[in-house]
This record gives structure tokens, sequence and C-alpha cells, in this order.
């Protein structure tokens, strides 16, 4: 949808993480999106990357946050990924095996083609490889 973004794992991890180059960028933009009340998107995967990451940084003391930011934010929508989004996560995976595109990542290039979606919160090149924006390159 027009004005919507979508926030990726290395986003949330921007925004979380005060030490993460991008953190002032990202919370700029956060700060943005809520005063012209642009809504941001994720799906269950990304939430589930980022808590891992989060842990495997030694950031386990975020993982709270991430989960009440992505489970209470009436800005957020998080995506369950059923049976039929993974075929098609799967399908977009095997047509694209020529880059290194994670399943995670494949499953957001599709929700955002399916939503008309645009724009990422991620440092992640592959959303620019996939013809999206990537808001903290």
């Amino acid at each position: 949808m027009a004005g919507e973004f979508f926030v990726d794992t290395s986003g949330f991890f921007a925004l979380l993480n005060s030490d993460d180059p991008m953190h002032t960028r990202a919370k700029e933009f956060m700060a943005t999106a809520a005063r012209t009340r642009r809504r941001g998107s994720t799906t269950d995967w990304v939430v589930g990357e980022c808590c891992t990451l989060l842990v495997a940084r030694r950031k386990p003391h975020l993982v709270t946050t991430l989960l009440d930011i992505t489970e209470g934010s009436a800005a957020l929508a998080v995506s369950h990924l059923d049976r039929d989004f993974l075929q098609r996560t799967r399908g977009f995976l095997r047509r694209h095996l020529d880059h290194a595109y994670s399943f995670t990542d494949c499953a957001s290039f599709v929700l955002m083609q399916e939503s008309g979606v645009r724009e990422a919160l991620t440092t992640d090149s592959h959303f620019t490889e996939a013809g999206f924006t990537a808001l903290l390159r």
C-alpha cells in the first residue's frame, strides 16, 4: 500500500541497538513515519530472525523490547505466513537461485510485492538487488 514500508531484521536491529551505525537514522525514520502516520509491516519470520540475531550479538536484553514492539504496535502489521504464502516463497526462491537470498528475505520480497510496498527499513543490499528501496543504505 502507498505510504507503507517494510521493516527487515537489520532495520529492527539498527532501531533497537544504540551501538549500530544506523541507529540514529533508523530512529529518525521511525519518528518521521509516526508523525506522518506511515504504517510499517514485517513478518513473523523476520521477528524470529531478529530475536536470533539479538541473542547471537549478545543483546538478549533487547528481545523483550522487540517483542513488545511487534506485538503491541498499532502502526506495525506482522504477517503470519501460512502454507500458501510459504509455497509462493519457495517458488520465488527457486526462480532466484542465482542470488544469495535467504528464505526469510524471499518471504519479505513476496509480501512486499503482493502488498505493493516498495521501501524497506533495512541495510541489506539484497532488497536493492530485488528492486526495492533499502532506506538504511
